[in-house]
């Protein structure tokens, strides 16, 4: 007689949670998929907004996105895949300038002749370097000074830093700007000359790529379930887990997956295993995002970095990439803050948000006007990203903790790459490979070889 396959607990029903399960299954896992929200897709969900269902924040794939963009292939959605040129400018000094490619670098009056010949050295020398390892440790403004220079640092790396960070990135290691600078290499590869950059996105939004993975795994016999109750992990007497606890009743697994962010963790662990969490980072950032739809576009640019003290992070106007097709003409423009969840502006009140946010953008997009404001709302998100601190051991979180039963995964694992889709993706098919070998199931998740595409 057959042994009936292992039972696998997804925890947590974001991109992380759907395309673990999706490659379980695929190996031949019997495997439950548990979110407590009434829809899968975490911070990559969509809502709808004044009539039009759009991506509660903003997202975008760059050309070097091998494991979304397979994903995309292997679901019959990559038609749906749109990369176009994009322009970034910088706001310095109360003016705007275009930031596209060498020609505006050798125009940026904002820094002297030295510096921007140092900027780009620094950007070479980044893509080029493959080991981080001996970037870990070494702490990022004294790096970013020995390297690029006073004038650099105090002009253009400091005020970013200072705006995405919330005032604070002491702590951070050299790594983080290596990893920036990498991801965005293929950006920048896909334009003509060097100018510019190339971004894509799904038309649908991420929302499409996990309602795809979600159907996918419904075929292979994963039962997804929302609005699942789940109250706890349940341990027997030696402190294995032996399953979950949801809507007041316990769920025997052989092994549990929970996909959840610390302070989430820390509500569903039982007492005896709430050290695990001294792994992970200890700070996490949070976003609180105003978005507008507007009749006309405000800035010929995608996103605007902004080198001064402003109440916002960013601009960044996704109908450049997204279109708007789908809004009926109207655009969409995403102003972000970045901030800890003790941030004021989490309780402050929408309004206030509003007026603050746009009396500064008007500033940078002299042609904003409140009656080209169609709709406007604000979304908050109290835990978006981990921040790795310098010096932190281990540098990463165990997915396997040493508890029997029990595997972890989450955001707080994905270093030194940047948290986007592609670094969860490859996270999700990680730890489905490592859980196939672990519970001998009789197949391999199937993990297809990228395609090759035309970014431009």
């Amino acid at each position: 007689m057959t042994a009936p396959p292992p039972r696998v607990a997804v925890v947590g029903g974001g991109i992380l949670g759907t395309v673990l399960s999706l490659r379980l299954a695929g190996a031949g896992a019997d495997v439950t998929l548990l979110e407590r929200g009434p829809s899968l897709g975490g911070l990559a969900a969509a809502f709808e907004f004044d009539g039009h269902r759009v991506d509660r924040f903003y997202h975008v794939v760059v050309p070097s996105d091998e494991r979304m963009i397979a994903l995309a292939q292997e679901l019959g959605i990559a038609h749906a895949l749109r990369f176009s040129p994009v322009g970034v400018g910088f706001w310095i000094d109360g003016a705007m300038h275009p930031f596209n490619g060498p020609g505006d670098l050798a125009r940026f009056s904002p820094l002297s002749p030295l510096a921007r010949l140092r900027l780009a050295a620094f950007v070479l020398a980044c893509q080029l370097r493959r080991d981080h390892a001996v970037l870990e440790d070494k702490p990022l403004e004294p790096w970013l000074r020995r390297l690029c220079g006073r004038e650099l640092v105090e002009r253009i790396w400091r005020p970013l830093l200072d705006s995405r960070f919330d005032g604070r990135h002491d702590e951070l290691p050299a790594t983080y700007l290596w990893a920036r600078t990498n991801r965005m290499r293929s950006a920048r590869r896909g334009r003509a000359g060097g100018g510019g950059e190339t971004m894509g996105c799904l038309v649908g939004g991420h929302e499409r790529l996990i309602g795809a993975a979600c159907d996918r795994a419904r075929e292979l016999g994963v039962d997804v379930r929302v609005r699942a109750g789940v109250e706890g992990l349940v341990c027997d007497e030696d402190g294995a887990v032996t399953g979950v606890r949801v809507d007041g009743a316990d769920e025997t697994y052989d092994l549990t997956i929970a996909t959840l962010q610390p302070p989430a963790l820390a509500r569903l662990l039982p007492k005896v295993h709430l050290g695990l969490l001294d792994a992970y980072p200890r700070r996490h950032l949070g976003v609180v995002c105003l978005l507008l739809k507007v009749r006309r576009s405000l800035l010929p640019y995608y996103s605007v970095n902004i080198c001064e003290p402003t109440p916002f992070t960013t601009v960044v106007e996704t109908s450049h990439v997204v279109g708007t097709d789908h809004t009926d003409g109207l655009r969409l423009v995403y102003i972000p803050k970045y901030c800890q969840s003790d941030a004021p502006e989490f309780t402050e009140d929408d309004a206030s948000i509003y007026t603050r946010f746009t009396d500064q953008l008007a500033r940078l997009a002299p042609t904003f006007r409140h009656e080209d404001v169609v709709a406007w709302t604000v979304q908050r998100a109290p835990l978006v990203e981990p921040v790795h601190a310098r010096g932190h051991r281990p540098r990463t979180a165990p997915i396997w903790p040493g508890v029997d039963g029990l595997a972890l995964a989450c955001a707080g694992q994905v270093y030194p790459r940047l948290l986007n889709g592609e670094s969860i993706i490859q996270l999700a098919e990680r730890v489905a490979g490592e859980a196939t070998q672990r519970l001998s199931l009789p197949g391999t998740p199937a993990v297809p070889r990228a395609p090759v595409t035309d970014a431009a």
